[in-house]
């Protein structure tokens, strides 16, 4: 980790403790948008870690990785990564791109295009934070091009994921916008399963830390539950599962700008969302009766890995693909395939 990457990440942590608070994810839960939060994002220049065409790609990307993580991390509440994505592509084009929230995802349905404007038909569904959103940046799953709409000329159904996160669905009928080249449904599609890998694994690490300190503090027969060894056993698994989902999710994104994104995408959110399943199920073991009440905090962390691991792709998806792929390599190219040598 450089220098610059070290003190992003320092500077991440002191934000995010300091605006996201239990209080702050539960009026975000009630529908109330978090300004001060977003505004101190946006002073402190988060937003365009990826989008600097001056820094090369790889240390952008360095950069984004330590950034997503630690805001999987405190459960950031708006969508950092999809705005930061979305302000990537787009200033890699040159397109200017609106002040405040922005998101991403996939219509099903097609485009037109004409020239620098396209015209999109059809349906898109939990597009997180659409209803928040200054501008989406849509695409069909075998388009090649991508539409940027203002969200102004939009009307869209409310919805919300099992975290109360948003996740709303619109209904588009010729709805015109800016063509934005090069950025395919396939891509959209492995931002953002790289995206919620990340968080996934930043969440993770939340997690591990709470339940650690719950089974450290926690006394049951005269002694700390940590010093069982069935529980030692489980908080074990638990680190294994946050190690491995970290691992993964880093190589991804670190291939996010390469011709191996969607192998290496896949991968992330196989393996994050494997673990993310387990780490849940650990953690409320360990907390026992008091991790299910709504007024302890633990919820807030696994909700969201429950509602992570199944968008931009489940495992189960991500899985027939990788399958897919491995079959259809042939024989001989089977396991270099499975084993990433290829």
């Amino acid at each position: 980790m450089t220098e610059t990457t070290t003190l992003l990440q320092d500077a991440a942590h002191r934000l995010f403790a300091e605006h996201v608070t239990p209080d702050v994810l539960k009026a975000a839960e009630q529908g109330i948008w978090p300004d001060r939060l977003w505004s101190a994002i946006d002073d402190a220049g988060f937003l365009d870690v990826l989008a600097d065409s001056e820094t090369p790609i790889e240390e952008r990307l360095a950069h984004a990785s330590v950034l997503l993580k630690v805001a999987g991390r405190h459960l950031v509440p708006v969508p950092v990564g999809e705005t930061a994505i979305v302000r990537m592509l787009l200033a890699e084009r040159e397109i200017d791109f609106p002040q405040g929230p922005l998101s991403f995802g996939l219509v099903r349905g097609h485009t037109h295009v004409h020239g620098d404007h396209s015209h999109v038909e059809g349906k898109a569904v939990r597009v997180p934070y659409a209803g928040h959103s200054k501008a989406l940046l849509l695409a069909t799953p075998d388009g090649t091009d991508g539409v940027l709409l203002a969200t102004r000329r939009l009307k869209w159904n409310d919805g919300k994921n099992i975290a109360a996160e948003p996740r709303d669905d619109l209904v588009l009928s010729d709805t015109a916008g800016t063509t934005v080249r090069g950025v395919s449904g396939e891509l959209l599609e492995a931002a953002g399963a790289v995206l919620r890998s990340m968080q996934i694994a930043g969440a993770l690490e939340r997690v591990l830390l709470q339940t650690v300190d719950y089974a450290r503090t926690r006394v049951q027969f005269g002694k700390p539950i940590a010093a069982f060894q069935a529980i030692q056993q489980q908080l074990a698994v638990l680190a294994g599962q946050t190690a491995a989902a970290s691992m993964a999710a880093e190589s991804a994104i670190a291939e996010l700008a390469s011709p191996s994104r969607r192998r290496a995408a896949a991968v992330a959110k196989v393996r994050c969302g494997e673990a993310a399943g387990i780490a849940a199920s650990i953690a409320h073991q360990v907390h026992g009766a008091i991790g299910i009440t709504y007024e302890h905090s633990l919820h807030f962390a696994t909700r969201r890995l429950w509602s992570w691991r199944a968008e931009f792709g489940s495992e189960a998806i991500w899985s027939e693909q990788i399958g897919r792929a491995a079959a259809g390599a042939g024989a001989d190219a089977y396991w270099p395939t499975i084993a990433g040598a290829t």
